[in-house]
């Protein structure tokens, strides 16, 4: 029979529990591995840089539903910030290193409340929680540099360190929390946004980009097909879709990208006009494209010459055919 120490332990194991059960939507199972330490629902990035001026940030994002918790940074001209503080510090520590210094420094200006929302707007546009999610910090870094310097228009030295917690965690800690409902979110969202996050849920990286339109020997966007190779052209800035031109050495000297090739994934007609379209462009990686109208797009350059081919030959056949028949015909009349 438990002794009262035990029921004791069970007591407050079913109280962590349920204050789990408001972060993992109710799922108990997700629950009981988040008091267990398992499941850790939430990565906290610690970092600081030198630019035009010195700083240093943290960001709290939930790598569950993809959203941020809490974020802060210090932007100041006090370069002895940069060296006082320690991101190799755990996450708890860092916090309140950064309370200190943002004690000592006094009330925070207009130049760290501008750059923290310029943060938290980029690590939207952005979607790093991919490359969070399986610890690819080579490319959360350069996002991370490529953030800051076009924030300060000058090139920036940054360093970046990310640690796992849970929401338990930080609840204990105190820190300021924002939840969303994940069942509500999913309701606003329309069958298009439905179709697009399923799509997008199958590879780790979704990249903007564009068709090229070919009047003349294209083929139109309805009639494209899944797997069917065309030429895209991307758009966004970014070290995901830098990496694909390189790699295709579809990139000038200016910086300016070319065509690629991408393989058709899915496409499907919008409640709104126009197309979704998603191609692969490399492994885990997938090109989103909005096109407003069914127009004729080029398709990849070996598919048009194997079709100018095809119909080069057909006019040799129907040539050859023809000449039989006319040699055939003066040998009939010369049996005559």
């Amino acid at each position: 029979m438990p002794d009262d120490k035990q029921y004791d332990y069970l007591s407050d194991q079913t109280q962590l529990i349920n204050r789990a059960l408001q972060y993992t939507n109710g799922n108990l199972e997700k629950a009981q591995q988040m008091v267990a330490g398992i499941f850790q629902d939430v990565a906290v990035i610690k970092g600081k840089f030198k630019a035009s001026k010195v700083g240093v940030f943290y960001v709290f994002l939930n790598i569950d539903s993809n959203y941020i918790i809490n974020f802060n940074a210090i932007v100041t001209t006090y370069t002895d910030i940069y060296n006082k503080i320690r991101i190799f510090d755990r996450w708890k520590q860092f916090y309140a290193m950064f309370g200190d210094i943002a004690a000592e420094l006094g009330a925070s200006g207009g130049d760290s409340s501008k750059f923290a929302n310029h943060l938290a707007d980029a690590i939207e546009g952005y979607n790093i929680y991919e490359p969070i999610k399986t610890g690819n910090m080579q490319m959360v870094s350069e996002l991370f540099e490529e953030i800051i310097g076009k924030y300060f228009s000058i090139s920036a030295d940054c360093q970046i360190e990310i640690d796992k917690a849970t929401s338990l965690e930080l609840e204990n800690e105190d820190i300021p929390m924002e939840l969303i409902d994940r069942q509500a979110d999913e309701a606003i969202l329309t069958p298009d946004e439905m179709k697009m996050r399923e799509i997008e849920s199958q590879v780790e990286y979704i990249i903007p980009g564009s068709v090229i339109v070919s009047p003349v020997k294209g083929k139109y966007i309805n009639d494209i097909k899944q797997g069917e190779k065309i030429s895209v052209m991307l758009t966004g800035k970014d070290p995901v879709s830098d990496r694909i031109a390189r790699m295709f050495n579809a990139i000038t000297g200016d910086g300016e990208y070319l065509p690629v090739s991408a393989r058709i994934k899915e496409k499907f007609p919008l409640s709104s006009g126009g197309y979704a379209i998603y191609a692969l462009v490399a492994k885990n990686v997938m090109v989103k494209i909005i096109e407003e109208e069914n127009v004729k797009i080029d398709i990849e350059r070996v598919e048009q010459k194997k079709e100018e081919s095809n119909e080069n030959m057909l006019f040799i056949y129907i040539a050859l055919l023809l000449g039989l028949l006319f040699i055939s015909g003066l040998i009939v009349f010369a049996l005559i």
